[in-house]
């Protein structure tokens, strides 16, 4: 009986050579579930990835709209107070927006609050008649307003010497939280 084990044993290691290797079913699992983990972690990256894209393109129009209406108000002469905009690019049409007011001392215009010790138009309150415009991009797919406020301390000695202006930019409507864009410039002869 011995003599019998022997040859199975023998028969048995000849049916299966060692030198022969491969990968187990436990193995190709172990591989199997490597890689769908790999990729359910890239697929999650996809919706962050458009989301930012997004929020960048949003924070890119807020710039350019900020720059404009900055660049405008700076062009407005130091001795006059209000302006209109048939386009409404710049004040709503058939309104009248103003540029401060040399008679009163201080901010004025949309509130204004300090983030990091810099001046920044604070969206928390409601915005002020004639400072400030809701411009809806033409051009913009989503049709989403944006909210451009300006606040402006006007410096005199008898008569007008300067202007600070503070011009803010927010999207509204944006699916994560924002910061709204903030620029801050001064005027003076």
């Amino acid at each position: 009986m011995n003599d019998r084990m022997h040859r199975m044993r023998t028969i048995s290691s000849a049916a299966w050579p060692r030198s022969e290797g491969g990968f187990t079913l436990v193995e190709m699992l172990i591989a199997t579930v490597i890689v769908v983990v790999g990729l359910v972690a890239v697929a999650q990256l996809v919706p962050t990835s458009l989301m930012m894209n997004a929020n960048n393109r949003s924070d890119g129009t807020a710039l350019v709209l900020a720059q404009k209406q900055m660049e405008a108000l700076r062009a407005i002469p130091l001795n006059t107070t209000s302006f209109t905009d048939p386009s409404g690019a710049l004040c709503p049409p058939a309104a009248t927006c103003f540029i401060g007011d040399p008679s009163q001392a201080g901010v004025v215009g949309s509130p204004v609050a300090l983030f990091n010790n810099f001046p920044v138009i604070d969206y928390s309150q409601a915005p002020v008649d004639g400072y400030n415009n809701s411009y809806t991009d033409p051009n913009d797919p989503t049709g989403a307003v944006n909210d451009v406020r300006w606040a402006v301390v006007t410096m005199t000695n008898g008569t007008v010497t300067g202007r600070r202006i503070i011009v803010g930019a927010f999207r509204r409507g944006m699916k994560t939280p924002t910061y709204p864009v903030s620029l801050d410039t001064m005027v003076s002869k």
